[in-house]
């Protein structure tokens, strides 16, 4: 999962994309708060899952444009 979050993250359009990741792959997500210091990382735990939420820090898009 780590390599797909990765993916987005470097070629993304969109100024925030959230994941929902099994506890088990949860730790490659987090690693790639590391590789990507351009976006913010919050991460929530659930009983069977983690929901990654990453939000560039510069956005691309102005919000008046929308």
């Amino acid at each position: 999962m780590g390599l797909e979050i990765g993916w987005y993250l470097r070629f993304a359009k969109a100024d925030a994309i959230e994941a929902w990741v099994s506890l088990k792959g949860a730790a490659q997500v987090r690693h790639e708060e590391h590789i990507f210091p351009d976006w913010n990382f919050i991460f929530e735990e659930h009983e069977d899952h983690v929901v990654a939420r990453m939000t560039r820090k510069k956005p691309l898009f102005d919000k008046e444009d929308a």
